[in-house]
């Protein structure tokens, strides 16, 4: 391990930090911070004790106490900066991504732990009853989302990231399709990134789709805000052995992310 804090000072944090967020290095931090992110959306997390990680790819999570699913995060970050706001001792990171334009800034007012390590990892998870079978069952089924449905492609790249399945409906629009067992509020964020990639590479009507095998009030609540669809497609109905697998991953399925907008 390259740096291990404990209670570090903000001035030392700030120097290990900018050393080593913009390197190939994973790096976390446990404190009491705020999270603020602008892009094409809005949204904060008010002060609480979380931990962050920035991941060897320039990924960066924000995790809570609780649940697994971070409650704010950014695929890929084209820059670092910190800096020390000297009237309130408090440190400031902000992750940039160029295109689209975001920024996720974290103000930590203390710093319990401050890691830096290089981790190796050349192995690959290979899972049954995951969203893949729902993503080939699309492909070859397009009408358990829609009659009338003509899949394009899948796994369309975007500045944005990969689009799981884009398709063409009876009406010829286009339509972006998302795929979450355990969709949450950032599923919706990335969804609604897609649907403006498309947007502004087609013309005509662009429609956002998430499709999933559950979803809880407060997500429809944001897809509906947003103009966004949900299909509902259990798993049952796309992998013969789901029963078996899903019970041997009992209870994951049940956490989803708590995040506050304003």
């Amino acid at each position: 391990m390259e740096k291990f804090l404990q209670s570090p000072e903000i001035e030392e944090a700030r120097e290990v930090l900018a050393e080593y967020l913009s390197r190939e290095y994973t790096v976390q931090i446990n404190g009491l911070c705020s999270v603020n992110y602008q892009g094409r959306a809005k949204s904060k997390l008010d002060r609480g004790e979380r931990l962050v990680i920035k991941k060897q790819d320039s990924a960066i999570l924000v995790h809570g106490p609780e649940n697994y699913q971070p409650k704010n995060w950014q695929p890929e970050v084209d820059s670092y900066s910190v800096e020390v706001d000297e009237e309130n001792d408090h440190l400031i990171l902000e992750a940039k991504r160029n295109n689209p334009e975001e920024v996720v800034e974290v103000r930590f007012e203390e710093i319990d732990l401050l890691t830096v390590d290089q981790l190796v990892d050349k192995s690959e998870l290979k899972i049954a009853g995951h969203e893949v079978d729902i993503h080939e069952s699309i492909e070859e089924e397009p009408e358990i989302v829609e009659e009338g449905l003509k899949v394009i492609e899948r796994e369309r790249e975007t500045p944005a990231g990969f689009i799981d399945v884009f398709a063409r409906d009876e009406e010829n629009n286009y339509v972006v399709i998302e795929v979450k067992r355990n969709p949450d509020y950032n599923t919706v964020l990335q969804l609604q990134r897609y649907v403006d990639e498309i947007d502004e590479e087609f013309q005509g009507t662009i429609r956002g789709i998430l499709v999933a095998p559950k979803m809880t009030d407060k997500v429809l609540d944001y897809l509906e805000d947003r103009e966004l669809e949900f299909v509902e497609v259990e798993m049952a109905d796309v992998i013969n052995s789901y029963d078996a697998i899903d019970n041997s991953q009992k209870g994951l399925s049940d956490f989803s992310a708590d995040y506050s907008t304003d």
